[in-house]
């Protein structure tokens, strides 16, 4: 139907998987010290070994698979979650010795690597070098700064700033779960086409609860803010993306004043490149904002007012 589609993948076999007990078998998990057992761990979906991302033989079987499935199923890329360390155990052995901490989530990162055309990653210190989506941690379906909507400009530039230029928010509207709001019927339309907004301006947009959920009004701007992030800021970010510059594509309002006290202040405004301004409304029932950091004597290409405009 000319969709690109993505699959989900992480790094666990349950215990009652096929998976499971080849990687066993083989001895392609992470074991408990000393023997070939591996170290069960418990994840947000079951019981499960962990693939020993240290040993290139489990690599190569992950790999093979992921291909496998590709060719198969027509799969064109995947979303490699997890791989943190903090899911294995407190004692465990791996194939190959690891010298710190991070560098378990690094070996899955550049693993991914290897799907860089459109893959994403939630982990990977020290992996700027991957051409990878990094996508942020889960968004809660709220306003506020504390994984809200508020909380997506501050960690976009954090993101950006440690060189995590290709950044994939979480999905638009935020994720319900461990929020006040349960279900679909209870998420805030005001609130989701805030997100929307916001998000048309950044490097990735990601819907999972889709527009029509709500109304043909709803549905209209989501139409209109995609298609402007298709024609507009996926080509900047590309653009960007090709000058090769360590520089940030999503940028502080500080970059360009670095000595005015409301760019140093700005959590709420962001620049993409050097020539476009983002100011997004973020606050519910407001239908215009002050913009108070505008760099009035800077001669931009473009300035871009994130609005709501409602019947």
């Amino acid at each position: 139907m000319g969709f690109a589609v993505t699959l989900w993948v992480h790094p666990f076999s349950n215990y009652d998987s096929s998976a499971f007990q080849e990687g066993v078998l083989k001895g392609y998990f992470i074991s408990i010290p000393g023997g070939q057992v591996p170290a069960l761990i418990r994840w947000w979906n079951g019981v499960a070994a962990t693939l020993d991302v240290t040993n290139p033989m489990a690599l190569s079987w992950f790999e093979d698979s992921l291909q496998w499935l590709k060719k198969k199923y027509d799969i064109d890329s995947f979303k490699f979650d997890a791989g943190e360390m903090s899911y294995l155990p407190s004692q465990f052995a791996t194939a190959t010795h690891l010298p710190e901490p991070a560098a378990f989530g690094r070996a899955y990162a550049q693993f991914a690597g290897k799907f860089a055309s459109s893959a994403e990653v939630r982990l990977g210190l020290r992996t700027q070098g991957e051409s990878l989506f990094v996508r942020m941690i889960d968004r809660d379906s709220i306003w506020g700064y504390e994984l809200g909507l508020k909380s997506i400009i501050p960690t976009v530039l954090t993101f950006g700033l440690l060189g995590y230029s290709y950044i994939l928010p979480d999905m638009i509207g935020g994720n319900l779960y461990g929020s006040a709001n349960t279900s679909k019927s209870q998420l805030d339309r005001e609130l989701y086409i805030r997100w929307l907004e916001l998000v048309a301006f950044l490097p990735a947009m990601q819907f999972s609860i889709p527009p029509w959920h709500f109304d043909d009004e709803v549905e209209a701007i989501a139409r209109n803010y995609t298609s402007l992030h298709t024609h507009f800021v996926a080509p900047l970010v590309l653009s960007l993306a090709a000058t090769r510059s360590e520089d940030p594509i999503v940028r502080p309002m500080w970059w360009l004043a670095p000595f005015e006290p409301e760019a140093l202040r700005s959590n709420s405004q962001f620049l993409l490149g050097d020539s476009v301004v983002v100011a997004p409304v973020l606050e519910p029932g407001v239908r215009k904002r002050d913009y108070p950091c505008v760099l009035p004597f800077f001669n931009f290409v473009s300035f871009i007012l994130s609005v709501f405009i409602s019947s």
